[in-house]
């Protein structure tokens, strides 16, 4: 199949990206820094950013799992995790949640590129392959080398119609570990050096399935290691996702002309999309948050009700077995606040009377308008 294709072998990088500073990319990549340091700035201010930001971290697992072909919704995860039957497939829905699984874990491996904490581990080839082996855990594709490089030749496309084939896989590991180096290395722009870590993982291909998403999980835990954010919470899927084609073209472009002035661009311009979106939808849920904390939750007079306002912000749609296991009181005292919070307008529930699901219209609110 592949006998008259020969596998692309990349520039090793770094490459000399200051070369595509000009009078097209140099407003954007002082735009896009601007924008990811008020970003950087509004999330250094919350204690718990990534309580607030749940629904944004959920969303980015749908989207990236979307462009590899899967249909669920936002709205499918939240019932399903609520307990609630979805018309999804199983396979479907459990990689949607591995690709969260898969992040957090590496937020919990990998320290800072500064840290001391001699426990967390650097951004390594190690961890992206343990990343990888939890993304494919039972789901389709976990027959497929899980949490190891590609042994045989992979391709982009169909059999009949191959628009890419990657390194080969003897070449994989020498590549994977230029591009471990490359993370460590100090590019002139951390938001640029993003992009060729993105697109350097595309090309290489290094796993025989889940490349897609582990290489666009790549894009927050490298501005996450290298300090550019306090916390793994921006995502480029959203973009991508949104044409997906120019997305694969731009990327293309870089093997077939090596223009990765178009793609840098292209790239340029999703970020600072992105943390716009990122920083009005948070803003968003932040000031509901404090609202509730302030004027709602007290109404409740419980010393638990901020138990409770967590989990309700990091589960927008719950029931209460859910509630009686994450919160330290008994199910009946949980039943009465939620029915209180149900009579001050601040929680809906519906109408089935075993395992009814609850869930706040106001957060949901401002997620749909942000998404």
């Amino acid at each position: 199949m592949y006998d008259d294709i020969k596998p692309f072998s990349p520039v090793k990088l770094p490459i000399e990206s200051s070369e595509y500073v000009n009078h097209d990319t140099l407003p954007l990549i002082l735009e896009a820094n601007r924008h990811m340091g008020e970003y950087k700035g509004f999330l250094s201010t919350i204690i718990n950013p990534l309580l607030l930001i749940s629904p944004i971290i959920s969303q980015e697992a749908v989207l990236s799992s979307k462009l590899e072909g899967t249909h669920a919704t936002l709205e499918d995860v939240m019932n399903y995790e609520a307990g609630n039957k979805v018309e999804i497939e199983r396979d479907e829905m459990h990689e949607i949640i591995n690709y969260r699984k898969s992040l957090f874990y590496a937020l919990d491996k990998i320290g800072r590129i500064n840290d001391d904490d001699q426990h967390k581990l650097p951004l390594t080839g190690r961890v992206i392959k343990e990343m990888h082996e939890i993304l494919l855990d039972n789901v389709r594709g976990s027959k497929k080398r899980r949490g190891e490089y590609k042994i045989h030749q992979n391709f982009i496309g169909s059999k009949a119609a191959i628009s890419y084939v990657p390194v080969s896989p003897e070449s994989t590991e020498e590549y994977m570990k230029n591009l471990e180096e490359y993370i460590h290395m100090d590019d002139f722009d951390l938001i640029i050096q993003s992009a060729i870590i993105h697109a350097q993982f595309e090309m290489i291909h290094p796993f025989e399935d889940g490349n897609g998403r582990i290489g666009r999980l790549l894009i927050p835990l490298f501005l996450y290691y290298r300090e550019m954010i306090p916390y793994p919470t921006f995502y480029m899927s959203m973009y991508f996702e949104k044409d997906r084609s120019l997305y694969l073209e731009k990327l293309n472009n870089i093997s077939k002309n090596n223009d990765w002035e178009g793609w840098i661009k292209y790239y340029l311009i999703g970020v600072i999309e992105q943390l716009k979106y990122s920083t009005k939808i948070a803003r968003s849920i932040y000031s509901f948050y404090e609202h509730m904390k302030n004027d709602v939750m007290p109404k409740l007079k419980s010393a638990k009700s901020m138990q409770l306002l967590d989990f309700m912000f990091e589960h927008p749609m719950f029931n209460a077995k859910q509630a009686d296991e994450n919160i330290d009181l008994n199910i009946r005292t949980i039943y009465n606040l939620l029915s209180r919070l149900e009579e001050l307008g601040y929680l809906s529930s519906t109408d089935q009377k075993r395992n009814k699901t609850y869930y706040c219209p106001q957060l949901l609110q401002i997620i749909d308008d942000g998404l």
